[in-house]
C-alpha cells in the first residue's frame, strides 16, 4: 500500500515540479510571478487535445506542434504584456498575468466549452504488481518523463551558450548586461521555456486526471512547492514539488478526510517555521 502511494505521490510531484520550475524560471529571469501559469498549461493541453483527437495527428507530432505553439504563446505574452509592465511595480505584473489568465480561460471556454474531456493515454493501462503493491505504468511513465525533461533542462542551462545566458540573467541581471547578453531576447526565451514546461506538465497530467478549463488552479500549488523548496532556486522547486506530491498522497492514510485539503498549507507553514527561506533558499542581504 505505502509503495503504491509513494509512486502515486512521485507522479503527482513530477507535475508539481515541472509547474514550479517554470514559475521560478520566470520569476528569476523577468521578475514576473506568473499567475496565469496554470492557464497556460490548460490552454496548451487543449491544443494538444485538438491535435490528437480533433485533427487526428500522430501523438509525437501533436506534442511537437503543441510545444511550438506553447513557446509562441509565452513569447507573445512576454512581449505584448510583461515587457511593458516590467518597469513598474510588481502589482502591475501580477494584474497583467491575471488578465492573461482570464483571456486564456475565456478563449478555451468559447472554443472547447466548460465540459470535462478525457485525454488519450499514451502509456499502457492496467497495473504492475510488485509484492502487494499495484503500480500504474502511467505513473511510472510520468515520473520518467519528468526526470528526462528536468535533465534536458539542466543540460540546456549548463551546457549551451543560450542556456548559460539565461542562467546568468537569473543570477545577476546587471552582470549579464555588462557581459553583452541581450537580455530582451533572454526574457522571451525564458517565457518560451517556462510555458513549454507548463505544456508538458499538462499533457502528462490530463490522461490521469481530466482536461477542463479549471486545470489552471494548479498554479497555486506550484507556488507553494516553489516556496517550500526556496523561492528562486530551481532545484529547490523540484524538491518542493516532489515532497508536496508524496506527502499529499501518503498522509491521507493517517488524517481525517476533512483535513486533507490543508496538507499543502500545513507543510508550507512547517517548512517556513523551521527555515523561513525554504529548503534550499538563501537569505539575500542587500546593501543600502
Amino acid at each position: 500500500m505505502i509503495l503504491s502511494l509513494v509512486i502515486d505521490g512521485l507522479a503527482v510531484g513530477s507535475i508539481y515540479a515541472l509547474v514550479s520550475v517554470g514559475l521560478v524560471l520566470l520569476v528569476r529571469s523577468t521578475g514576473a510571478l506568473n499567475f496565469a501559469h496554470g492557464d497556460f498549461m490548460m490552454f496548451s493541453t487543449f491544443i494538444a487535445y485538438a491535435f490528437v483527437v480533433q485533427f487526428k495527428f500522430p501523438f509525437w507530432l501533436s506534442i511537437i506542434c503543441t510545444l511550438i505553439l506553447a513557446a509562441l504563446l509565452g513569447v507573445v505574452a512576454e512581449r505584448l504584456v510583461i515587457r511593458r509592465l516590467m518597469s513598474g511595480p510588481m502589482s502591475g505584473i501580477i494584474m497583467g498575468t491575471l488578465g492573461i489568465s482570464y483571456i486564456l480561460q475565456g478563449i478555451a471556454k468559447d472554443v472547447w466549452s466548460d465540459d470535462v474531456y478525457t485525454f488519450p493515454a499514451f502509456f499502457p493501462a492496467g497495473h504492475i504488481r510488485i509484492g502487494t503493491a499495484l503500480i500504474s505504468p502511467q505513473n511510472i511513465g510520468i515520473i520518467l518523463s519528468a526526470l528526462v525533461i528536468i535533465s534536458v533542462l539542466y543540460l540546456f542551462l549548463g551546457k549551451t551558450k543560450v542556456g548559460t545566458g539565461l542562467r546568468a540573467l537569473t543570477q545577476n541581471k546587471t552582470a549579464a548586461m555588462l557581459m553583452g547578453i541581450r537580455i530582451t531576447r533572454i526574457y522571451s526565451l525564458s517565457w518560451a521555456v517556462g510555458i513549454m514546461l507548463a505544456a508538458i506538465a499538462g499533457v502528462l497530467l490530463a490522461p490521469t486526471l481530466y482536461l477542463s478549463t479549471g486545470m489552471g488552479a494548479i498554479t497555486f500549488t506550484g507556488i507553494i512547492a516553489a516556496i517550500i523548496g526556496g523561492f528562486g532556486n530551481m532545484f529547490g522547486a523540484i524538491i518542493g514539488g516532489y515532497l508536496l506530491g508524496i506527502l499529499t498522497s501518503v498522509l491521507p492514510l493517517y488524517i481525517p478526510t476533512k483535513l486533507q485539503g490543508i496538507i499543502p498549507f500545513a507543510l508550507l507553514m512547517i517548512v517556513l517555521f523551521i527555515k523561513p527561506t525554504g529548503i534550499l533558499g538563501k537569505r539575500e542581504v542587500k546593501k543600502v
